[in-house]
């Protein structure tokens, strides 16, 4: 497996509240709050793949925070990058995960990402590009060292250089913490066995 880790800078805005408004009713009615910051680009990896698959790559991060200032928020554009396969068209990416670990000190109460303009009670965010109908949350685990892992699940056709969205919120302490370095990794499948990793800074 091979695997690509690059620093970045995610840029996340507010940690003031909002006395006296239930988590859950501003949970609902939720938007992202201005501005909001475009990170990176990633770059693609050096080895070749020796066929025709593509690869889940972490294109682009922003960030920006929930109207609710209990939640971290993130936004991630990934492509399914041919540039490295060894034939034209690629397959198309059905399925993939992206992970995101950060300090279990720096986490809230642990529960699911919220996926945002997914449909349902899912929040509006206009700020940024809407997530794919094809992305759910897929659950969170405390790992036993001192981190905690959010999973995101992708369910699709992603051909060679489509993209996909998923904007999300976790729920983090009151206030929000700063300066919060987050791991984030992406898979697909059926894909080279190529992992993309990129590290990132909540302020």
């Amino acid at each position: 497996m091979t695997a690509e880790s690059e620093p970045t800078s995610v840029l996340s805005g507010r940690e003031a509240s909002r006395p006296g408004v239930a988590r859950r009713t501003v949970l609902i009615g939720a938007a992202w709050s201005l501005p909001v910051v475009a990170v990176a680009v990633a770059t693609p990896a050096a080895a070749a793949s020796t066929a025709a698959l593509g690869r889940f790559v972490i294109e682009t991060m922003q960030g920006g925070t929930w109207v609710n200032p209990d939640y971290y928020g993130a936004s991630l554009q990934l492509r399914n990058d041919d540039t490295q396969a060894a034939s034209l068209p690629v397959a198309d990416i059905t399925s993939g995960t992206v992970t995101v670990t950060f300090a279990l000190a720096d986490a809230g109460t642990l529960a699911p990402v919220v996926i945002a303009n997914a449909g349902g009670s899912s929040p509006t965010v206009p700020a940024l590009p809407n997530t794919d109908p094809t992305w759910t949350a897929a659950g969170v685990s405390d790992n036993g060292d001192g981190t905690v892992t959010y999973t995101l699940a992708y369910a699709g056709s992603l051909p060679g250089q489509g993209v996909t969205h998923v904007t999300f919120g976790i729920l983090g302490p009151t206030p929000l913490h700063s300066g919060v370095s987050v791991t984030v990794t992406s898979t697909g499948s059926p894909t080279d066995g190529f992992v993309h990793t990129r590290t990132a800074t909540l302020f």
